[in-house]
């Protein structure tokens, strides 16, 4: 119940009582002190303990039974309480303990559309759903023995119209001077549609893509929304989310995050961090999980309330950044051009090991130095001047200078001196993520020792050589001078150096699918020639023509007039990655039992039949079949046999429908089928009886026969009613009049439409 609900409701009742308790001389209270409940039920125990172990069928039979008599008799002050309750904006009801209606005041009469003197002296059993009678039969049993201070259901009541309106009543016992319940109260707070305040905070709790929970003051977790028990494949009424949720986490991610979360806990203060779990389908997810501390009205710490958002693909992300980071730190450490960072003082923060090299000097260290030192005197202004121009253009530049070891002596002025050589710098700036200039990134390649690049530059070949993924070079023509061993035995291209009987070499588009090459030359160039690098997916062909689908790094290589003379292209294999995707797509559309497709595709496609309505007038019908005696079913054969059994009425549904509609499975024994083009209305009448024909046949589970039934709401969209939302409604509305009308049929709507068929099913507006 939400808490706008519950301080309205509770907030009535306390007026209630501060005008009733003088003129009674006891409180018709909805909570019971400890003490006296515990009073009232060890006295009930001892005098009634038969009583309680024979459990009567119906609460009218609660009559039946011996119960304690006291002073206090509800009559002799009814008519003092009744102009009360009858000044009450709210519908209000006095009931005897044995379920008689003793008193309903001017709210209550107008909702059960009769009159006081017709309605005093029905019974409370006759407004409640048959199938909830046994539960209310217990928290009424439960008001009795002290166990409960109020309980709530589902309450019928009569719109003028005659039709009947479900209403939400709270119902909580009036103790007597002995500390026993003598008589009960039921308050109807909104008289909207049923569940109309619980729908948005249902939705909200169990329609949302995170898990959430509720701990205890322990941080045990005790109870969670839907998301968390589709994830760990339990039933919502499981009891083992304690166990589980927290219990899957992969050991190793247990015991990094262990020591920190049992000291937050310990000081009651928020968590959170990030493990793999084992999904339901035995999948490892990665989760990263929030709590924030609950606290009572009075300030006390009442555990933790929770939310677990699924990031591994995230995480699958950040791992193949960091890979590619690692790669490619490794390739510039590795490479034949020294890499500088600076910060925007100017001071070096990173320097790569090319510098040694550079310098010859093994030793050097040039972090936090100024890069003014290792740079000639001369070229500083106009380094200066043109950092300050790609500051403002965001654009990087390239220039020769003279560079000198900042360890050996000074240059002289006759020319170059010792520890100078000429280099080619290029400078580009770097900007945080709100835009500040935040340094520079600097690269100086020693012109004159080209051929000893070359060679680091093979060491590093032979180093990719080994990988798993796959390294092209292909020259400016597109013809492909280099490959890596994973790409020569997987995609099986030879560079142009080592071809035998083949006339021509192997270019990019021998390598590439059709729309890959066409994305590359629209796509990837520009960018090349604009950033020279290029991350992203493309799909290669293996040496079969099948197609791989990778995650590509391209990096364009330019000549010295800044033309691109050669591309670099390292790709790994994500076919892995996409099945998973795919796998995800296909978990978040269908019901992982049946196979059908869920809410989510139901309205997906339910729209697009809609807008088809609306452009074409294409007719759209929606059956909406809740199964009949399923209930019994799990509970006398269990679980796996209901799920055997929900696979084969979903079987059943597929072999009636055509291939054009869509059968969806929407709940626990809830389907639809949304059914196009059918104009004829026998049509849908004869689907909807094949249907209850079908699935009420006996289904057979190993050695077990099991009955169900089925009752369908059909409605059939028109000008008065074409929403999706709308006609779901209609429809669930019309299955339960199926329902009420004996169950194993079916009722059609024509919104507006006021027609009736003689048989087995109903046109009714």
């Amino acid at each position: 119940m939400c808490r706008s609900v519950q301080s309205y409701a509770w907030g009535t009742a306390d007026y209630l009582h501060s005008v009733i308790e003088p003129l009674t001389g006891s409180w018709p209270v909805p909570t019971m002190a400890m003490g006296a409940g515990a009073t009232c039920v060890r006295r009930w125990r001892e005098q009634y303990g038969e009583f309680m172990a024979d459990e009567p069928t119906k609460w009218s039979e609660l009559r039946t039974q011996a119960r304690p008599t006291t002073a206090f008799t509800v009559t002799r002050h009814i008519s003092r309480v009744a102009a009360i309750f009858d000044a009450a904006p709210i519908g209000v009801g006095v009931w005897s303990m044995d379920g008689e209606l003793l008193h309903a005041n001017p709210v209550l009469c107008d909702l059960l559309a009769g009159a006081r003197s017709e309605l005093v002296g029905r019974l409370f059993e006759e407004f409640i759903r048959l199938d909830e009678a046994a539960g209310i039969r217990n928290l009424v049993r439960d008001l009795w023995l002290g166990t409960r201070n109020y309980f709530e259901c589902d309450f019928r009541c009569t719109r003028p119209s005659g039709r009947e309106h479900w209403v939400r009543t709270y119902v909580s016992p009036v103790y007597g001077p002995g500390g026993e319940p003598e008589y009960l109260v039921s308050h109807i707070f909104s008289f909207g549609r049923r569940g109309s305040e619980e729908d948005m905070t249902s939705r909200l709790t169990n329609d949302t893509p995170v898990m959430l929970w509720v701990t205890d003051e322990h941080g045990i977790p005790r109870s969670g929304n839907k998301k968390s028990f589709e994830f760990l494949g339990l039933p919502p009424s499981s009891s083992e989310l304690r166990r589980a949720l927290f219990e899957r986490i992969h050991p190793e991610d247990y015991e990094s995050a262990r020591a920190g979360l049992i000291e937050h806990i310990r000081r009651r203060e928020a968590f959170e961090f990030t493990a793999r779990s084992r999904r339901a389908d035995g999948e490892w997810r990665w989760l990263h999980h929030r709590a924030e501390p609950i606290r009572g009205e009075d300030g006390s710490f009442e555990g933790y309330a929770g939310a677990s958002f699924d990031v591994t693909d995230a995480e699958q992300m950040r791992r193949e950044l960091d890979e590619i980071r690692r790669l490619f730190q490794s390739v510039t450490d590795a490479g034949p051009i020294a890499v500088l960072r600076t910060d925007a003082a100017g001071n070096v923060t990173y320097a790569n090991g090319r510098w040694a090299d550079i310098l010859d000097d093994p030793e050097a260290r040039l972090r936090e130095t100024s890069w003014r030192s290792i740079l000639v005197p001369e070229h500083v202004e106009e380094i200066i001047r043109r950092s300050l121009e790609s500051i403002e253009s965001g654009e990087p530049f390239v220039m020769r200078v003279r560079a000198v070891d900042p360890m050996k002596l000074a240059p002289n002025s006759s020319g170059l001196g010792s520890g100078q050589y000429w280099g080619e710098l290029r400078v580009a700036p770097v900007f945080d993520e709100d835009g500040n200039h935040d340094g520079f990134v600097a690269t100086l390649t020693d012109v004159s020792s080209e051929v000893a690049a070359d060679t680091r530059a093979d060491r590093l070949a032979r180093v990719l050589d080994a990988g798993s993924d796959f390294l092209l070079i292909a020259e400016r023509n597109g013809a492909i001078s280099y490959v890596n061993d994973a790409a020569l035995e997987t995609l099986g291209v030879r560079p142009a150096d080592s071809l035998a009987g083949r006339e021509t070499p192997y270019f990019l588009m021998d390598v590439l699918d059709a729309d890959s090459f066409e994305f590359f030359h629209e796509v990837v160039e520009p960018v090349l020639v604009e950033a020279g690098i290029w991350r992203g997916e493309l799909t290669l062909r293996d040496r079969s023509g099948s197609l791989i689908p990778v995650s590509a790094l391209i990096l364009a290589q330019p000549n010295e007039a800044g033309r691109v003379d050669s591309i670099s292209i390292v790709a790994r294999d994500i076919t892995d990655l996409k099945d998973a995707e795919r796998r995800m797509r296909e978990l978040a559309t269908h019901d992982y039992l049946t196979g059908l497709p869920n809410r989510v595709l139901l309205y997906d496609r339910l729209e697009q039949a809609l807008a088809r309505f609306h452009r074409h007038q294409r007719p759209v019908a929606l059956m909406y079949l809740d199964l009949d005696r399923f209930k019994p079913v799990n509970d006398e054969f269990g679980h796996h046999v209901g799920d055997a059994v929900l696979c084969q009425i979903s079987d059943r549904i597929h072999a009636i429908i055509r291939e054009t509609d869509t059968a969806a499975r929407i709940g626990g024994d809830e389907f639809a089928v949304l059914v196009e083009g059918v104009e004829d209305l026998g049509s849908l009448e004869l689907v909807a009886s094949r249907l209850i024909e079908a699935i009420s046949a006996p289904i057979q589970v190993d050695e077990l026969i099991a009955s169900v039934g089925v009752s369908i709401g059909v409605v059939i969209a028109n000008e008065h009613c074409a929403e999706a939302d709308a006609l779901m409604a209609l429809a669930d509305s019309a299955m339960y009049e199926a329902k009420a009308k004996g169950r194993g049929r079916y009722e059609l709507v024509i919104p507006n439409g006021g027609l009736r068929h003689p048989s087995g099913g109903a046109f009714r507006e």
